[in-house]
This record gives structure tokens, C-alpha cells and sequence, in this order.
């Protein structure tokens, strides 16, 4: 039932948005443009009006349709939810109580010495050298599986055994407790896990429309790590000191994620307003360990055809790793931020910050601040303008330029104080 209920939350999802220039209406046996009606002696064009009314009455009868099956159907409401992303958490706050678990290892040295450039992580995705890095070191790899044991081996053990006796499937609310405990497990394990308890979240046929809408409150939002650390980071990354590189620079971040978190400073140099992100402690070391230990995982099944002949479990993996190292590297997101800054100049009413290559390196980002407010959380009486106009943007960006923003969610759209669009984090 669950696939059945998706397909028709998703007819429902395409109903509700804004209805097609070219409708069409039912003939006996057959469907024709409502614009052309064709029969066996002549042609009739439609008036404009008409089409229009056509299509109002359309839209109306769907609407009518959906209203039925959601109040017949909790399941389609659930999914619609999901669908329209209307449970995303994109709250400022970190969650309470949370705290990250990654291992305890930099790959800058070990024991204070330094390392032969060949034994090192690379920062590139290679799992043949991911496999080569960490076989020497098993200790590595027996702490990170104790730990995902530790945290989630208890949610694990109670999910399986409230499905194997039937609790979950009856009662409505274990399974919202049983998708909370996983939601803050998974946030607690760190990015790797996160990345993929956002992608379950859009996915009924593996999840229970219940689950999904729990997973789609995954909240980014992490404790923030010692500032003291941060400032080391950034001085060895760009070689200079932090207040030779900023005049002002607030002492704690203003906003932490899983990856990193963020400062507001000014630049010494030009008085610009900007935006420092600085790269998590153990995020690289952590996320490849993951990584590693996932595809391995997906090799082993390779061995069980009921398995590996429905889902090829290892290629999935490694584009996702391809992709997942490249948003670890900051050059990457500054060459792409300035990139799309100059393609959407044809497009006046849309900001994208401005990047400072000079001051970027592979963990520290340094870009244009941005005031304003997130467009998920603005009552301005242009937001509706705006959703417009960032249909407009991303079909702009695909169709004539072929470069496109892949992450628009709401943390990273905004409305700036002036009332335009700014789009954040390339």
C-alpha cells in the first residue's frame, strides 16, 4: 500500500502547482488538446477565455480530488508533507543535549610526527587508497565501529524487534518514537550519516510515511567546537595570523553545522563584511573512515545475488563519495559561488555572495555576509514573488547555462533586507 499511496500523493503533489498553458479535456475515446478539439468535418479553435476557463475548472475539480483522498487517507497527507518538504528542520538552534561522535584522529600527524605524503588520506575520493590508508591501521576502524554500535546498536536492536512482533505496524505512535530515536542517532554519528538520513527521508518505498516525516527533521544543527581550534585552523591555512587577516572578528561562531561553522568578521584589507566557515576537527579522517567501511560493507554483499542483483550498493556509494569529498573542499565551493555569481547577473533581482579566493583554502571559506532572513522563515509580503522568482533562477541556471545550485534548501535561500533573492553555499 505504501508504493500505491505515494503514486497518488505524488498526482496530487502535481496537481496543486500552477496549472499547464496546454490543458486537456476527455472526447469520447479519445484525449485531445483542449486548445484544438478535432472532429471529422472541421477544426475549432477555443477562445483564450475559454482555454482559461477550462482550465480553472480543471484545476478546481483537482483540488476537489485532492481534498477527498487526503481526508480519506492519512497516509497521502503524510507523504504530501514530505513531498512539498514542509517538516525540513531549518532551525538555527542546535539540537539539545546532542554532542558529535567522530574519531579522534588528524591526519595532519600522528603522535606529533609528521607523515610521508604517500600515507596520507587523500583529498581526492579513491577507495583504493581510502582501503590502503586504513588497513594499517585497524585500530582506527575497530574504535569508529564501537562507537556506531555504542550510539546506534540499542535503536537498531528496538526497531527490529517492534517489527518482528508486529508493535510497530499497529501502533502509530511507537513507530514516530522508534524514527525519533533514529533521527537524533543518526545526528549524533556524524555528516556521513546525516547525508544519508536525508536522502531516506524522500524515500516511501524504503520508509513508512511516518518515518519520513520524522527524518525530514534531521536538524544540521550541531554544538560548536572551541573557537581556539578554529583560529588555529585558519592561521595554518592561510599562513597568517587571524587578526592580520581580520580587523574584527566575532569570538564565537555564529552559526555551527556538521561540516563546519561560521564567523562574521571583517577584512582588514578592504573592510568588507564577510562570512569565515571554518572546517570541523576530524571531519575528512571521520567521513572517509565511513565511507571505507560502507563500501566494504557493500562488497561483502556483493556475495548475496538477492542483494547485489537488485541495487549495485558499491557504485551508488562511490558517487556519493565522489561528490561528498568535493563539498569538503572550500576552493571548490568558492570558484563555483563566483562562477554562478556572474552567469546570474541577468537575473538583477538575485544575489549571490561574493568569494574571496585569496582568503579560501581547502577548510577555511571566506565569502560576502549576507543580511537577511531565511525565506522559509520570512512573513514579507513578496515571498510569494520571490518562490517565483527562484523557479525562475534554477531553470535559468539548468537551461541556458548548464550549471546549476544543487542544494537549495531553505537554509541556503533568503531574503535579503532590500526584498531580493540571495542563494547561499555552492
Amino acid at each position: 500500500m505504501r508504493i500505491s499511496t505515494y503514486a497518488v500523493a505524488s498526482i496530487l503533489a502535481a496537481a496543486t502547482a500552477a496549472p499547464s498553458a496546454l490543458a486537456f479535456q476527455t472526447l469520447p475515446n479519445k484525449i485531445v488538446p483542449n486548445s484544438i478539439q478535432h472532429s471529422s468535418s472541421n477544426t475549432q479553435l477555443y477562445s483564450t477565455k475559454e482555454r482559461t476557463s477550462s482550465v480553472s475548472n480543471l484545476s478546481q475539480q483537482m483540488r476537489e480530488m485532492q481534498s477527498q483522498i487526503i481526508s480519506e487517507n492519512e497516509d497521502a497527507e503524510l507523504i504530501m508533507q514530505a513531498l512539498r518538504g514542509k517538516n525540513i528542520n531549518d532551525d538555527d538552534a542546535q539540537v539539545q543535549g546532542l554532542e558529535m561522535n567522530l574519531i579522534d584522529f588528524d591526519d595532519d600527524g600522528i603522535g606529533g610526527a609528521a607523515q610521508d605524503a604517500s600515507d596520507r588520506l587523500p583529498y581526492e575520493y579513491d577507495p583504493v587508497a581510502l582501503k590502503n590508508f586504513f588497513s594499517k591501521r585497524p585500530n582506527l576502524i575497530t574504535a569508529r565501529i564501537a562507537q556506531v554500535m555504542s550510539k546506534g546498536g540499542a535503536v537498531v536492536v528496538n526497531f527490529a524487534r517492534d517489527v518482528l512482533t508486529g508493535a510497530i505496524k499497529n501502533d502509530p505512535e511507537l513507530e514516530v518514537k522508534r524514527a525519533a530515536e533514529l533521527r537524533d542517532t543518526i545526528t549524533s554519528l556524524g555528516p556521513f550519516f546525516i547525508k544519508l538520513g536525508q536522502a531516506l527521508s524522500i524515500r516511501p518505498d524504503i520508509l513508512s510515511p511516518r518515518s519520513m516525516v520524522e527524518l525530514q527533521k534531521l536538524c544540521d544543527k550541531v554544538p560548536s567546537y572551541d573557537s581556539k581550534i578554529a583560529f588555529e585552523t585558519i592561521e595554518r591555512e592561510l599562513g597568517r595570523p587571524v587578526d592580520e587577516i581580520f580587523s574584527e572578528i566575532t569570538p564565537e561562531p555564529v552559526a555551527a553545522a556538521s561540516l563546519g561553522q561560521v564567523y562574521k568578521a571583517t577584512l582588514r584589507a578592504t573592510g568588507d563584511t564577510v562570512a569565515v566557515k571554518v572546517q570541523r576537527p576530524n571531519v575528512l579522517e571521520t567521513v572517509s573512515l565511513d565511507l571505507h567501511l560502507a563500501r566494504e560493507l557493500g562488497l561483502f554483499a556483493r556475495n548475496f545475488p538477492n542483494l547485489s542483483d537488485r541495487l549495485d550498493a558499491v557504485a551508488l556509494l562511490d558517487e556519493f563519495a565522489f561528490r561528498f569529498y568535493q563539498e569538503l573542499d572550500y576552493n571548490l565551493e568558492c570558484e563555483s559561488g563566483n562562477k554562478m555569481k556572474e552567469q546570474m547577473k541577468v537575473l538583477p533581482d538575485v544575489v549571490i555572495p561574493t568569494n574571496f579566493p585569496e582568503y579560501t583554502s581547502r577548510r577555511v571559506h571566506v565569502a560576502e555576509w549576507i543580511d537577511g532572513e531565511k525565506l522559509s522563515q520570512s512573513t514579507a509580503d513578496d515571498v510569494g514573488a520571490l518562490v517565483n522568482l527562484g523557479v525562475i533562477t534554477y531553470l535559468t541556471q539548468l537551461l541556458d547555462f548548464g550549471f546549476f545550485h544543487a542544494d537549495p534548501h531553505p537554509g541556503n535561500m533568503m531574503r535579503t533586507d532590500d526584498g531580493k533573492l540571495a542563494i547561499l553555499d555552492f
